[in-house]
C-alpha cells in the first residue's frame, strides 16, 4: 500500500499556533500526532479526494489522541458526531475560537470506510465496531477479552474433578463441607439476609476468574483470606503456588497487614496447617513481574510465564489496560485469578477502566446455572434471580462494617456515588449543628486570614496571601507538629499514619504544592529546626516526604512515603519503612531503609497529597480541601467518593456550594471497547 506524503494530504493547520487560534485548549502532542499521522503514519489505499476529508480526518485523529489523554482506550464516533470541536466563548459570549464542526454520523463512518482501518489492516489506527482506536490499545483490550472469555468459560474445579475422579455433585458437596466450617451460622442467622461474603467465596472456588468488588469496610480481604484458605483446603495435599500483589507499595503493605489480621482472627475457627499455608507477603504488580530497569518490558513475558497456581490483584480500580495486558501475558494457562476492588473509586492514571469495564453492574447478575450452583453449596435459596444480561465472575460485597448506615460518612459517600447534590449537601450543612458528628464541614468563603509564605528563603508569588486556612493550624498541631518529638520512627510513622490533608489539584491555592507550602510555614514558624537546603527542598527533622519517580536500584517508588529524620549521628537522613511483615512485626531496626537525601529520586514534601495518590490508603482523619471556584474540569462524584472514604472516623471538608455541586453532578467516564 502507498505511503501517503505530506504533498497529497492537507494540513489544515501549517503550524500549532495556526491551531491555537482556531481550537480552544488544543494540545501541541494531539497537534503533531494528527499530523504525523496523516502525512507519514497511515497508509492509505484509497488517496482522499479533497482537503475536506483531509481536515476532517486531521480533527480526527486530533480528537482521538485528546481522548487517550483523558484515559479513553478509544473514541466512539457517537461522541464527536454533530459537535463543534474546540469551540470557545468568553465571560461576555464573545467567540474566541470557532473550532470545527464534525458532521453527522453516517458521513464520519462513510469516511472511515474508505479507509482500510479494520482491525485485521495493518494500520496504526483502528476502525472498530464505530469506534476509533490507536492500534496498540486495540490490540491491548483484544487480549484481555480473549483472557477473560477464555477463563470464563474454564472451571477451576476441572483440574480438581480430573485429579480426584470425582463428579460435579460430588465436587459440589465438598464445596459445601468446606464453607459450612468457613462459615459456621448459628440458628438466629439461618433465615437472614444472605452472606454476600460466603456467596463470594463459593462462586470464585469453580472459576478460573474472578472479582470481589465492593465499598470501603465490606471485608473484601477478611473474605478472601478465607477463599484462600478453601482453595487451600481443597488442593489437599498439593501445595499452592500463591502470589498477593497491589499496584502500588502501600497498597501492597495494606493487603499484606489486612491479611495477617485477618489470619490472627481465624485462629480457632481455620486449622494451624491451612493458616500456615495463607501467604504472608504482598508485593507490587511490578515487582511480580520483574521490573528491567530502563526498559518498558518485563523480565515475566508471553515468553516467560510465572511460575502461579493463584495470583490475588488487591485495588484493581488503579490497574490501567497496558499493566492489566502485561499482567495477562504473564500468567500460565492452569493460574487462577481474583481481583478485589470498589468499581466506583477513580479509575486508573492510565488508559483504561478495566474494573468499571468487567464488573459493570452494583449487584449480582448470575446465570441459571451459576445460581443452581451457588444455591447448592452455600444452602442459601434467596440469592438474587437470575438476570438477562450475566455477569457469573462477579461477587458484589453490599454490606459495610466500617459504615454502618448511620454514621455521616459511610451516608456521604453513598450519597455521593449515586450523585444526589441535595442529600449529601444537606449531611455536610446538618453536620455543624451535630455534637460528635463524623463531619465537619467549613465554607471556603469566610474567616480568611493572611499569611507570608516562604520555601527555601525565597518569597512565594505574592508577599501576602488571603487563605480561607485558618482552620487548619490546629489540625496541624495537633496531628503533624508532635511527629518531630517523637521517640522513635515507629511512633513517627503510626502517628502521620493518623491524618492526611488531601487536595483535588496541585496547583492553585486550594492545591497540594500551596497547602504544604503553608503547613510548613506554619510548622517553620512555630518549631525551632536546624534545616539544610538542598535545591529547592528545605529539610528538617521530621518532614514527611513521598517519592515521586520509581528508582529500583534503591528500592523506591512513586508513592512511597518516609520522613527527613536525624540519625544518631545527628546527620539529616531520609528513612523508609520496609514492607515485609515480618520486618515490621518485629518492629526492629532492620524495618527502615535509611538514605542521603542526595541519593533520593524526586521527591515532595506530603502533608498534603493528591486524592488520586492516595488510593490504597486510609486514615483516621481525613481533611479534603476542594478549590473556591468551579474552574477546575477534574471534579467528580469518584473524585469525591475516593476521598471521602479514605476516611475511618472523622472527615472534615472544605467547599461552598457550587463547587461541591459541580463535583457530585460531574461522573467519570471512560469509553471503552470491553464488554462482557
Amino acid at each position: 500500500m502507498p505511503i501517503v506524503s505530506q504533498a497529497s494530504c492537507s494540513i489544515p493547520y501549517v503550524r500549532f499556533k495556526d491551531a491555537q487560534q482556531q481550537l480552544a485548549n488544543v494540545v501541541a502532542i494531539d497537534y503533531f500526532f494528527a499530523k504525523e499521522m496523516l502525512t507519514s503514519g497511515l497508509n492509505l489505499e484509497l488517496k482522499l479526494e479533497n482537503n475536506i476529508n483531509d481536515e476532517l480526518l486531521f480533527h480526527l485523529l486530533l480528537a482521538l489522541s485528546e481522548s487517550l489523554r483523558e484515559g479513553h482506550s478509544c473514541l466512539p464516533l457517537s461522541e464527536i458526531a454533530n459537535h463543534r470541536y474546540g469551540f470557545q466563548c468568553d465571560h461576555d459570549n464573545v467567540v474566541t475560537h470557532h473550532g470545527y464542526s464534525f458532521p453527522e454520523l453516517t458521513s464520519l463512518n462513510n469516511l472511515l470506510n474508505q479507509l482500510q482501518l479494520s482491525s485485521d489492516a495493518n494500520q496504526a489506527v483502528v476502525y472498530y465496531e464505530d469506534k476509533l482506536f490507536l492500534r496498540r490499545y486495540f490490540n491491548f483490550e483484544q487480549e484481555v477479552i480473549e483472557f477473560i472469555s477464555k477463563r470464563c468459560s474454564t472451571a477451576s474445579s476441572e483440574a480438581y474433578l480430573n485429579e480426584n475422579n470425582q463428579t460435579n455433585n460430588e465436587y459440589n458437596k465438598s464445596v459445601a463441607f468446606c464453607l459450612n466450617s468457613l462459615f459456621p451460622v448459628s440458628e438466629i442467622e439461618k433465615n437472614s439476609e444472605t452472606d454476600w461474603q460466603k456467596i463470594a467465596v463459593a462462586n470464585a472456588l469453580n472459576k478460573s476468574f474472578t472479582i470481589i468488588a465492593g465499598g470501603p469496610g465490606t471485608g473484601k480481604t477478611y473474605t478472601v483470606t478465607k477463599l484462600l484458605a478453601a482453595l487451600i483446603t481443597m488442593a489437599g495435599n498439593s501445595a499452592l503456588n500463591i502470589s498477593l500483589v497491589a499496584p502500588t507499595g502501600k497498597a501492597a503493605q495494606r493487603l499484606a497487614e489486612s491479611i495477617n489480621a485477618a489470619v490472627a482472627g481465624f485462629s480457632t475457627l481455620i486449622s494451624p496447617e491451612i493458616l500456615a499455608a495463607i501467604p504472608k507477603e504482598a508485593q507490587t504488580i511490578h515487582r511480580l513481574l520483574g521490573v528491567i530497569p530502563n526498559s518498558t518490558n518485563f523480565r515475566y513475558n508471553q515468553n516467560n510465564k510465572l511460575s502461579l497456581d493463584i495470583v490475588l490483584i488487591d485495588e484493581f480500580s488503579m490497574v490501567d489496560l497496558p499493566l492489566m495486558t502485561r499482567v495477562i501475558r504473564a500468567l500460565p494457562n492452569n493460574c487462577q485469578v481474583i481481583l478485589l476492588g470498589d468499581a466506583d473509586q477513580l479509575p486508573s492514571v492510565a488508559a483504561g477502566s478495566v474494573l468499571a469495564d468487567l464488573a459493570p453492574y452494583h449487584q449480582a447478575h448470575y446465570s441459571k446455572e451459576n445460581l443452581s450452583y451457588l444455591t447448592q453449596v452455600s444452602g442459601d435459596d434467596q440469592i438474587a434471580k437470575a438476570k438477562k444480561n450475566t455477569a457469573d465472575h462477579v461477587t458484589f460485597l453490599t454490606k459495610s462494617r466500617r459504615f454502618d448506615g448511620k454514621g455521616e460518612i459511610g451516608l456521604l459517600a453513598k450519597a455521593v456515588i449515586a450523585g444526589d447534590n441535595s442529600l449529601s449537601w444537606q449531611l455536610l450543612e446538618e453536620s455543624k449543628s451535630k455534637r460528635n458528628c463524623q463531619l465537619t464541614w467549613i465554607d471556603n468563603v469566610s474567616n480568611l486570614a493572611s499569611y507570608k509564605l516562604t520555601t527555601a528563603n525565597k518569597v512565594s508569588q505574592a508577599d501576602e496571601i488571603n487563605v480561607t486556612y485558618d482552620w487548619l493550624i490546629k489540625l496541624v498541631e495537633h496531628y503533624y507538629q508532635p511527629i518531630k518529638q517523637c521517640k522513635s520512627l515507629a511512633e513517627a510513622f503510626s502517628k502521620f499514619a493518623q491524618f492526611r490533608i488531601l487536595a483535588a489539584t496541585r496547583n492553585g491555592n486550594a492545591g497540594v504544592e500551596y497547602l504544604n507550602q503553608f503547613i510548613e510555614s506554619q510548622i517553620n514558624h512555630t518549631g525551632k529546626f536546624n534545616q539544610l537546603t538542598i535545591g529547592n527542598n528545605n529539610l528538617y527533622h521530621g518532614k514527611p516526604i513521598m517519592i515521586n519517580q520509581n528508582d529500583y536500584h534503591l528500592g523506591l517508588y512513586n508513592g512511597d512515603i518516609g520522613f527527613i529524620w536525624r540519625n544518631e549521628a545527628g546527620h539529616l537522613m531520609a528513612v523508609f519503612q520496609k514492607t515485609s511483615t515480618a520486618l515490621l512485626a518485629a518492629n526492629v531496626e532492620e524495618n527502615y531503609l535509611w538514605l542521603l537525601p542526595s541519593r533520593l529520586p524526586s521527591f515532595e514534601t506530603v502533608y498534603a497529597m493528591t486524592i488520586h495518590k492516595t488510593q490504597g490508603s486510609e486514615f483516621d482523619h481525613v481533611a479534603m480541601v476542594l478549590p473556591a471556584d468551579t474552574k477546575s474540569q477534574i471534579l467528580s462524584r469518584e473524585l469525591l467518593y475516593t476521598a471521602i472514604t479514605r476516611a475511618k472516623s472523622k472527615l472534615t471538608i472544605q467547599s461552598n456550594r457550587s463547587v461541591w455541586r459541580q463535583g457530585v453532578e460531574s461522573q467519570v467516564k471512560r469509553y471503552s471497547g470491553i464488554t462482557i
